[in-house]
Order: structure tokens, then C-alpha cells, then sequence
């Protein structure tokens, strides 16, 4: 599994949002391979992510793609908004053939056509099968399709009300709530441009 998968919300939603995670193998390739994530650092820095990084460095908040470039990491992750980039991307990735484990997160039907049209036939798919249990639990859907964004549960159901409300009073703009949320998912793979578009919708309420 993967802690990008588990995305909730609509078809028109999740079409803006599309997750890589690259890594090497462990026991398979991790020598060498922190060159390989230098490079991979320089092709997503080709493409407009809306957000990217790693567990060990941080996010697009603490620092930029030039800066990562410079860093040893053992894990890239890059956020898209649309498939036309992302297929540019796995196109780039194809050819530099790094040799790194690639996962890709997003609407199956998309994420194929994006490969299909690169010539990569998917190795493996993983589907998510939502949440079970005693979901009267659960944060109410709205909230969940923004905290979902971030696999380690760091951008807080709390917080997440707390921003629509600040966006709700015009203490915010929606971009800069969805900043605030984005700050706390240390992986870098949670969506702002997204978010921004579903704190609005919250505070429109």
C-alpha cells in the first residue's frame, strides 16, 4: 500500500490531483541511488508541482526544488493538478530510466491513459476500499476529502474547520488556508491547489 492512495471526493475533484512517489528498492538498488533521486529532483523541477518533498527534508515550505537538488534523499514525491503534465512527466521519467520504483496516485482511468500513452504498461494497481468500522466517527465527508490529502493524518479535521471558517469571515484567502494545511504534511504530497478550491466551497456553505 501507499499513503498517497487513500483520496476522497468527486470524479471532477480528484481530476486535479495526481501523486508520484519514487524510490529505490531496499535490498535491490538503494546503492546509488541518492544521484538517481538528484536527478529526479531536476525533472520535477521541469513541470509546475504544486507541491513536493520527502519525509526526512520537508515540503515545498521549507524548500525549493533548486534546494533539494543539493539534499540526500531517499524518497521523491511531486503533487499535479492536471493529466497533460503529469503524462509530459512520466514521459521525461521514462527516459531517463532511473531505474526507481514509480508509483502513481490518482483516478485509475487516468493514471492508464497517462502510461498507455507513454507506452508503460501498469506493473501494478492498488485500489483503495475506503474506511471501515464505525465511520459515525469520521469527520463529515468535506472535511475528510481535504484531511485525505496528507496519508499521515497531519493536516488536522480540526484545523481543516478551522481554515474554512477564517476563509467563511474573510480572515483568509482560500490559497493561504490551503498553505496553512499544506505546512503540516511533511511528505509533500498534499494537494493546496485543490484544497484551496474545496476550503472555498466549505466556507460558501
Amino acid at each position: 500500500m501507499t499513503h498517497t492512495l487513500h483520496r476522497r471526493g468527486d470524479t471532477q475533484s480528484l481530476r486535479e490531483d495526481y501523486v508520484v512517489l519514487v524510490m529505490p528498492s531496499q535490498g535491490i538498488n538503494v546503492e546509488g541511488s541518492v544521484e538517481k533521486l538528484r536527478k529526479l529532483w531536476e525533472i520535477f523541477s521541469h513541470y509546475n508541482v504544486v507541491n513536493f518533498g520527502d519525509a526526512t527534508n520537508g515540503n515545498k515550505y521549507n524548500f525549493s526544488l533548486e534546494e533539494f537538488k543539493k539534499k540526500k534523499s531517499m524518497i521523491g514525491h511531486a503533487v499535479f493538478k492536471d493529466k497533460e503534465t503529469l503524462t509530459k512527466f512520466i514521459k521525461e521519467l521514462k527516459e531517463a530510466n532511473l531505474g526507481l520504483s514509480t508509483v502513481v496516485s490518482g483516478l485509475y482511468d487516468e493514471v492508464k491513459k497517462c502510461c498507455g500513452s507513454t507506452g508503460i504498461k501498469l506493473h501494478t494497481v492498488e485500489h483503495s476500499l475506503g474506511i471501515h468500522g464505525n465511520t459515525k466517527k469520521l469527520p463529515p465527508e468535506n472535511i475528510l476529502e481535504i484531511h485525505t490529502m496528507c496519508g499521515h493524518g497531519m493536516a488536522s479535521p480540526n484545523l481543516i474547520k478551522a481554515m474554512a471558517e477564517e476563509v467563511k469571515k474573510g480572515k483568509k484567502t482560500a490559497e493561504a488556508a490551503a498553505d496553512e494545511l499544506a505546512r503540516h504534511c511533511t511528505c509533500g504530497i498534499f494537494n493546496p491547489y485543490r484544497a484551496a478550491k474545496l476550503l472555498k466551497k466549505m466556507a460558501s456553505a
